[in-house]
């Protein structure tokens, strides 16, 4: 009962890491708020314009108290040619523009000590054509030494053209789905697998909490089956490394083959269907039919669930991939509604950088992976990528969105605290409960609490037995049994 009033109050509490304000903290029972990082947009700790691990580092009361999240997701850091760095050239190794694995090693300690969790962005469907093994591959090739050269049988080569495959030389081509720097990598060679499982331990060694697997379906992109099998090798082998060590994977696909995906024993795949500007979250927002939005959560949990009991969904709004989605969300009250919906999902929630400060970006992917401000000096800033081409108007500043008690970074703050208190929000059991209403989303979670969103403009009134009332936005009272909540307005009922 105290650790609840204590998260209660730091829930009420504006926390700002840079001002007076008292920054009150205490650690959620479940970590299941994650915050996506674009290292190299995200926070520049040395002025040579590129964002690092040290500026990661330095953020991590940012992240930890006065956004709250317990967890981070670095999308890849590895050495890479490219500005995403999804094509790896070392899978052992920092890439220098973000500093070295000493200040990687650094970033895991401060965070192990503060409680926090670290999942790094694991690219297992191809590598970069810099790659040794490529390179060695390649020479093999063009010397006709494949018979005592492994690493040939790294990649899919093929002696005559094929749909998907790239020329290496007259003779000879290479699968590279998403592009011929890209190789694709033989997922089936047991060699290569030796060398997958020997990654993950090096980085599992090093204290990080757990993967997030790159484009999954394509691992074998004619075999949803041959998926599964290599996915649940890959877990199996983590899980023995380290039984509590947290896989995500990639599937954007449609909710049946991402469903049969779960067979595999991975703990999360990301929840498509509800994220981006046609999921519905925003569907539900717009169409104001909370009801619905309430039973299509229920359902999908309860088929995500039916293959793998332990599964955990991976909610999110967008992410790198994505329009954000402060361009679509227009207003400050859509955009704390749609926080207030996917924030208290179940399952474990994923933040995209500069969402919570309403930052903005469509496009190309450049475009969606542009600098967080952190105040109108630019201080900090990286310059973020160079064939970038959105401009946004008007930033909201985070130093300024700190000391604004309205701001979507507080809200953001605020009902992240909310979630903290109850983890059977992000873990219980799940039921819908009709309230008599089609605006009202109302979720029970273990039989503890009920999450309640009026996605109307009308005020509605409902009875239900319970002990009290937490306001998460907007406006709510509860008189004996019965509630009434204002229209765009969301509520925790403790039963």
């Amino acid at each position: 009962m105290m650790k609840r009033l204590f998260i209660l109050i730091l829930a009420l509490i504006t926390l700002v890491g840079c001002s007076n304000k008292q920054v009150v903290y205490v650690e959620p029972e479940v970590n299941s708020v994650f915050y996506e990082i674009y290292v190299g947009s995200f926070y520049d700790s040395d002025g040579d314009g590129m964002g690092d691990l040290k500026g990661v580092r330095q953020k991590l009361d940012y992240i930890q108290y006065d956004l709250g999240a317990t967890g981070v997701w670095l999308m890849p850091i590895n050495p890479s040619p490219t500005y995403h760095k999804y094509d790896v050239m070392d899978y052992k190794d920092i890439d220098p523009q973000y500093g070295t694995l000493e200040d990687f090693d650094a970033l895991v300690q401060e965070m192990d000590e503060r409680g926090m969790d670290l999942i790094l962005d694991l690219v297992l469907n191809h590598s970069s054509t810099q790659h040794p093994w490529f390179k060695e591959a390649k020479e093999a090739l063009l010397n006709d030494n494949c018979d005592v050269t492994e690493t040939c049988d790294y990649y899919n080569f093929s002696y005559e053209p094929v749909i998907g495959y790239h020329m290496l030389y007259s003779n000879v081509w290479y699968e590279g789905g998403f592009w011929d720097q890209m190789p694709d990598l033989n997922l089936d060679n047991e060699s290569l697998r030796e060398e997958i499982v020997d990654i993950a331990q090096f980085w599992l060694d090093k204290g990080v909490d757990g993967f997030r697997l790159d484009a999954t379906t394509h691992f074998y992109d004619d075999s949803g089956e041959k998926n599964i099998e290599f996915l649940r090798w890959f877990y199996d082998e983590i899980k023995t490394i380290n039984p509590n060590a947290y896989v995500v994977g990639e599937a954007w696909t449609g909710d049946l083959i991402v469903h049969d995906m779960y067979r595999s024993g991975i703990d999360s795949f990301f929840n498509f269907s509800g994220s981006q500007n046609s999921g519905y979250i925003v569907k539900a927002l717009r169409s104001q039919n909370g009801e619905r939005l309430a039973e299509q959560v229920e359902t999908y949990n309860t088929k995500l669930k039916a293959n793998n009991p332990n599964g955990i969904d991976a909610v999110f709004l967008s992410n790198h991939d994505n329009n954000r989605s402060a361009g679509y969300l227009v207003t400050l009250e859509d955009q704390k509604m749609a926080a207030n919906m996917y924030l208290l999902m179940p399952g474990n929630v994923f933040i995209y950088y500069g969402e919570e400060v309403a930052l903005k970006g469509s496009g190309i992917d450049e475009n969606k992976r542009l600098p967080i401000p952190w105040n109108d000096k630019g201080d900090n800033m990286p310059k973020g990528p160079e064939n970038a081409d959105y401009t946004q108007s008007e930033y909201t500043y985070v130093d300024k969105a700190l000391n604004d008690n309205d701001s979507l970074l507080n809200h953001y703050q605020k009902v992240i605290q909310i979630r903290h208190q109850y983890p059977s929000i992000s873990r219980g059991t799940i039921e819908t409960v009709d309230l008599g209403d089609s605006a009202l989303y109302a979720l029970e979670h273990a039989g503890e609490v009920l999450v309640v969103h009026n996605l109307g403009e009308e005020t509605i009134e409902f009875d239900l037995e319970h002990k009290s009332i937490v306001v998460v936005y907007g406006e709510a009272s509860s008189k004996d049994n019965t509630v009434n909540i204002k229209g765009n307005s969301s509520i925790v009922i403790e039963k």
